[in-house]
């Protein structure tokens, strides 16, 4: 029994968020002021957790500057990639400023006002924030720090001097000329004795960047090519049609794309399907595995697909085995489990397709998946038509 796979897709699976809706997003937004002893005053943090939040799981998190402008719209941005199943879920936290020339800048800059105290601040982000938002949430310990600007020079400033604070590092638009060129000393210090050598570091400035920032990036940029080493996993981009502010969001975006790469995964498998068949499938997910991590997201949608192809083109076996590895890395979503039935049907395993698309009904239901997400009614049948075949097929 064979089924085009094409047509196949839209059966079950429609095209709309895999987990909870977005909406009323302020619902998982918490505020905390707190009393810092390295800054002297009292500090704003906000805090969202994710549209499937679980407490009973762990998470990375994600570290905002400039909370009072960035937190919204990164949260926001990352509930929307998170729900669709893009990146994995992710509690996002942020500061609210009180003098940021004062806390981003680590050396006095005449032209700037109140810089040059970054290392105070350095402290309460270390000793403070952190340790506030991992006594109050399953924080899983990797941790992913976002700066622009004066911010991006922060980022940049604990990449070098306390690089195992944070596994990723997210620099827009980092003013690299400020404080006379202090960061460029500071990764010289870096360079010359790396710590946390396999952190994740993007750094991004708009082409239309005003004054020295694009220069002085660059440059920096050109120190990384020189020194960094092999296992640093660093970007520097000049974003087109971008300037100082434009580059926030397409620098969000392009930053995490990279931090969670999933595009071309499908056709990276289904090569190695073709190839060494089962075996080249468990390869290549082990390599995944092992060379990401945490990072490793493979995109539920694309996977099944490619396990519909291989099934068309005559490599079930690879399809199938696809299918149990994407289970595993999505155990509670729906769409992956119609998709595992849909392969176990062409494949003409009857029970384990029932067994799969019941599984997709149990889980959209007890998730109260809309329907916009997945078909129920396609499911129910779809289960009941191979339970029955099952049954046929018994001995």
């Amino acid at each position: 029994m064979r089924i085009i796979f094409l047509t196949a897709i839209a059966v079950f699976v429609a095209f709309g968020p895999a987990a909870a809706e977005t909406y009323g997003s302020h619902k998982r937004t918490s505020e905390y002021k707190i009393a810092s002893d390295s800054l002297g005053e009292k500090r704003m943090i906000y805090v969202r957790t994710p549209p499937a939040y679980d407490p009973s799981k762990t998470y990375p998190v994600v570290y905002v500057l400039d909370g009072e402008w960035n937190f919204e719209y990164v949260a926001s941005y990352l509930d929307y990639m998170a729900d669709n199943e893009i990146y994995p879920d992710l509690i996002v936290t942020g500061v609210r400023n009180v003098n940021r020339n004062r806390d981003y800048v680590p050396r006095a800059d005449p032209y700037f006002a109140d810089t040059g105290e970054a290392g105070a601040f350095l402290d309460f982000v270390g000793n403070e924030w952190i340790s506030l938002i991992e006594e109050k949430y399953p924080a899983s310990g990797e941790r992913i720090l976002i700066g622009h600007s004066f911010g991006g020079v922060f980022t940049l400033h604990t990449l070098f001097t306390q690089p195992a604070l944070f596994d990723a590092y997210i620099a827009l638009g980092a003013s690299a000329w400020i404080g006379d060129r202090v960061l460029f000393e500071e990764a010289a210090h870096y360079f010359a004795d790396p710590q946390n050598a396999d952190a994740f570091v993007y750094m991004a400035v708009g082409e239309g960047d005003g004054g020295p920032t694009v220069p002085s990036g660059e440059a920096l940029a050109a120190l990384f090519q020189e020194e960094a080493p092999e296992t640093l996993e660093w970007t520097f981009a000049i974003t087109p049609k971008t300037d100082h502010f434009k580059n926030v969001a397409s620098g969000i975006h392009d930053a995490f794309m990279a931090l969670f790469p999933a595009w071309g995964f499908d056709e990276e498998v289904m090569a190695a399907a073709k190839e060494n068949g089962v075996a080249g499938v468990d390869q290549w997910f082990a390599e995944k595995e092992a060379t990401l991590g945490w990072r490793f997201k493979p995109a539920w949608f694309d996977m099944g697909v490619a396990a519909l192809a291989m099934t068309s083109r005559g490599d079930g076996a690879a399809a199938m085995r696809l299918m149990a590895h994407m289970t595993r890395h999505y155990p509670d979503n729906a769409q992956v489990a119609a998709f595992a039935g849909n392969v176990f049907e062409q494949n003409e395993r009857f029970a384990d397709a029932a067994a799969e698309y019941e599984r997709a009904i149990r889980i959209a239901r007890e998730h109260d998946l809309h329907p916009n997400a997945i078909h129920l009614d396609r499911l129910e049948e779809s289960a009941a038509r191979n339970r029955a075949a099952a049954e046929n097929d018994a001995p």
